[in-house]
């Protein structure tokens, strides 16, 4: 036997009451001699000894009373394991699990899984037994604790279910069944149940032997497992990628964008029209795709050009499907409207077409003479007497290619400049004098590594060749990609070994074939530093000649880009916006343009000043798309961003046949967690006297009450 709550007993002690207020009101009498009187002190002493009785009755009834309640409301059962086989539901403590990923948000043409949970979670509260105690989350990337402790007051828990909306976010099934049992442990007694309503989906149920151990580890909580999924993984082409192609955006300049389609069905889908809009306008590119095959994707590029500088969102859609969330993908873009770089060159008096500048400046600007003008990029070739007095806060980017050594001031401007956030691009070359470099008090410890002595390739090594593959680092990582080439044909013929350092603060970008780095990156103040361990030249390698030169140098300009806001401009669902605007605007209201708002901006707060930055900070983002902040009195939006959700929530496949029968069995999914098992002898009968204490309690109030009355009557 058992009580479901115990606490209540603590109630028990009432019965002190009624025995102080008996002994507080216990008649005094007072004696006084009187002759008179003693012929009637034998009839007064029989009456005292009843009036005694009654007395006690009245007070065992009081004290009887308050017990029965204490016992009711503490729920007094017997073989509290045992089945419910009394009449009516027995109470449980539960929590609900309700999945609230981006997956549940698929239609079945009439309801969406979510709301197929909330309605399957809301009969199983209707068919609980009186007394029961239930908590409410919801998953996605983070457990929301709507209802954090089992509570009898189910009408507030129906309430938290009918107001829940899905989120985009991924989910971990193995994570908020272990938070459960957490929350389940404490109580004794009672019945205790783990319902979990989802869709199947196998990216929510990859850890099914962490619940395999965890509920054998608690086997007196049941998990039961509500499956909202179709018994496989139903059709659906999804948007699983978008991304800039372009390196830096700038006004006027054509931008391309990247967008993946993924067929996660079983058949073919033709005819696919992708489109490509600009913030809330009509498209401003799209293409076809003939055949997505079967669980394949295909990558296209649509453009868009950008009439001004300043912050954009850019929307890529497909045809609707029943799952409408993966049918589109925004991207958050900062348009620029120039950049200045300056290119120092140590030989510039040499021809036009052997200069140190010559092939840089045509692969940092790949269009035609007469573009140039217009071209983002506004490149300055100078000697390196330039550096002792130039204003280098005005450069976006600084190379130094073959340049011997530099003198004081020149090495303190440069690195005051990159110690405030700039980034220097050196270039070795047959003028560098590597001790001018590794000693220099002022240049040395700004270098990334240190320049080694010359070595020259001989005719049949290929050690001095770049590596084919296995690159780690952002700019290289494009080559991975057989299709897109191979950097293993760059060859070098002169160069200065580099030794990096022994701080994690630099690392190579690419590397020789012996292993030992070609292109090293590292950080100094806030700015960055790129060494090369040859020539911009083709005096000592074929690089500047190379097919991928141009793509790689245009992928190093983006990736040294002042302009570091579109590295948080792409958030997941639910992560916190932050981004610096103009100081002015401190202060001053601030309203967003959400994903399907028609345009129509909504306050949001003020402009605020964290540590001495001006700041916009926005939190409601479970919803993808795109979002833009406006300012009052600004016509330009002063930032944007884009939230998009992670890609392998369109994948719908379910979890493997059986996997969640078994967990709901309680059987394992391994023959290493296979435990053996007997039969269970059949559960007693649970009994709860809760009622039949209700009742003794009144019946006994009735009786103190008739009982006190016939007792008041004179003697």
């Amino acid at each position: 036997m058992a009580f479901l709550v115990p606490a209540v007993l603590a109630g028990a002690a009432a019965v002190a009451a009624p025995i102080a207020i008996h002994l507080l009101n216990k008649t005094r009498i007072k004696v006084v001699r009187w002759a008179a009187t003693r012929f009637l002190l034998e009839s007064l002493q029989k009456n005292q000894r009843r009036l005694k009785v009654e007395d006690l009755i009245l007070l065992g009834l009081r004290c009887l009373f308050i017990v029965l309640l204490a016992l009711a409301f503490a729920r007094f059962v017997l073989n509290p394991g045992g089945s419910q086989e009394s009449a009516g539901s027995a109470p449980v403590v539960a929590v609900m699990l309700i999945d609230q990923s981006a997956s549940m948000g698929q239609s079945n043409g009439f309801q969406t899984r979510f709301d197929q949970a909330k309605d399957a979670a809301g009969k199983t509260i209707g068919a609980m037994g009186s007394g029961s105690q239930v908590a409410l989350y919801l998953v996605g990337n983070h457990i929301n604790q709507v209802v954090p402790r089992p509570t009898s007051n189910l009408p507030l828990v129906r309430r938290s279910l009918d107001v829940a909306e899905p989120t985009n976010e991924t989910s971990d099934m193995a994570a908020a069944i272990q938070l459960a049992l957490e929350t389940l442990k404490p109580f004794t007694g009672a019945k205790k149940q783990i319902f979990a309503y989802s869709d199947g989906q196998a990216s929510a149920w990859q850890n099914t032997g962490q619940i395999q151990k965890l509920l054998a580890e608690t086997p007196d909580v049941r998990l039961n497992i509500v499956d909202l999924g179709a018994k496989a993984g139903e059709d659906n082409l999804a948007i699983t990628m978008l991304r800039t192609e372009t390196g830096v955006l700038a006004a006027g300049q054509l931008s391309g964008f990247l967008v993946e389609v993924s067929n996660f069905g079983t058949a073919p889908a033709s005819g696919v029209r992708v489109t490509l809009a600009v913030d809330d306008g009509a498209p401003v590119d799209e293409a076809m795709l003939d055949t997505v095959e079967p669980g394949k994707s295909r990558v296209i590029r649509l453009n868009s050009r950008f009439a001004k500088p300043g912050y954009y969102t850019l929307r890529a859609a497909i045809p609707a499907d029943r799952m409408p969330v993966d049918n589109e993908r925004a991207v958050a873009v900062h348009v620029i409207d120039q950049m200045n770089v300056a290119i120092v060159e140590g030989a510039a008096g040499r021809a036009k077409e052997s200069r140190d500048a010559y092939f840089l400046a045509n692969a940092l600007a790949p269009v035609s003479p007469s573009r140039r003008a217009e071209y983002y990029l506004k490149i300055e070739a100078v000697a390196p007497p330039w550096l002792q007095t130039a204003d280098l806060t005005r450069q976006g980017l600084v190379f130094l290619t073959n340049v011997p050594k530099l003198d004081a001031a020149a090495a303190k401007n440069l690195e005051n400049y990159v110690r405030e956030g700039g980034s220097v691009v050196i270039f070795t070359g047959p003028q560098v004098q590597p001790a001018a470099y590794n000693d220099d008090l002022v240049l040395g410890p700004m270098l990334p590594a240190k320049l080694g002595a010359k070595k020259e390739a001989t005719m049949d090594s290929k050690s001095s060749n770049w590596q084919p593959r296995g690159y780690t680092h952002p700019i290289a990582s494009l080559w991975n990609d057989p299709k897109n080439g191979n950097l293993g044909t760059v060859r070098a013929t002169h160069w200065f070994p580099l030794t990096l350092p022994a701080s994690a603060a630099a690392r190579a970008i690419v590397k020789y074939a012996d292993d030992s780095p070609a292109v090293v990156e590292g950080t100094y103040g806030k700015g960055r530093v790129v060494l090369f361990s040859s020539s911009a030249t083709t005096d000592w390698n074929n690089l500047p000649i190379h097919p991928h030169f141009v793509p790689f140098l245009q992928r190093l300009v983006t990736y040294l880009s002042p302009d570091k806001s579109a590295e948080s401009l792409v958030i997941a669902p639910g992560a916190v916006f932050q981004a610096k605007v103009p100081g002015d605007l401190v202060k001053r209201e601030v309203s967003v343009i959400t994903p399907n708002s028609e345009g129509k901006p909504r306050p949001v707060g003020k402009v605020e000043l964290v540590n001495q930055d001006a700041v916009v900070r926005y939190r409601d983002t479970a919803k993808p798309g795109a979002y833009r902040f406006v300012v009052a009195g600004v016509e330009k939006p002063v930032a944007a961003l884009a939230v998009q959700m992670d890609a392998k929530e369109s994948d719908l496949r379910m979890v493997s046949s059986g996997t969640l029968a078994d967990i709901n069995s309680g059987k394992a999914t391994t023959a290493a967690q296979a435990t053996p098992t007997t039969t269970a002898p059949p559960a007693k009968v649970r009994r709860e006297f809760w009622v039949f204490f209700i009742g003794c309690a009144i019946f006994v109030a009735l009786l103190e009450t008739a009982l006190a009355h016939r007792f008041s009557f004179a003697k």
